[in-house]
């Protein structure tokens, strides 16, 4: 719940808030699985919030919380994580796979039974779907976005 001590370290934001009509509110945190956070806070211009409102709407407001997040953090991703979008073949993510695991070109056509060249082309093709400057970083890329499975 909104008090002057949860503003304590932010009295700027409170006396916004406070300037907007918004005195009573309350916040609840929410994180999804794969580690982002975030917070929505619902506000009003009267009406105290008492213990039993919070009690009575609490699930709901943790549902709500989570579902806002899902969708800004879908929207948001996008934007900030462009790669997030990336599609690799079967192909792509075999050779990235290997080359995760310290294979060299060479190594991973021996493996795959394709030439050293086929398997440059593939990580080539990842370096630049992924905007890496090369074969480590897109490995690194692909394994963080969850494309190596």
């Amino acid at each position: 719940m909104w008090t002057p001590q949860v503003f304590q370290n932010a009295p700027q934001l409170w006396e916004e808030a406070r300037a907007h009509g918004l005195c009573f509110g309350w916040a609840q945190a929410a994180r999804d699985a794969g580690g982002a956070v975030g917070m929505l806070t619902l506000a009003r211009s009267s009406e105290q919030l008492t213990d039993t409102t919070i009690a009575d709407n609490q699930y709901k407001m943790a549902w709500l919380a989570q579902i806002v997040h899902v969708g800004m953090a879908n929207m948001l991703k996008r934007k900030l994580v462009p790669e997030s979008e990336v599609v690799l073949t079967t192909r792509e993510r075999e050779v990235m796979l290997w080359t995760a695991e310290g294979k060299t070109a060479y190594e991973v056509g021996q493996i795959l039974s394709v030439s050293e060249r086929t398997i440059n082309f593939h990580i080539n093709n990842v370096v630049a779907k992924l905007g890496a400057s090369n074969k480590i970083q897109a490995a690194v890329k692909a394994a963080i976005l969850g494309l190596l499975y």
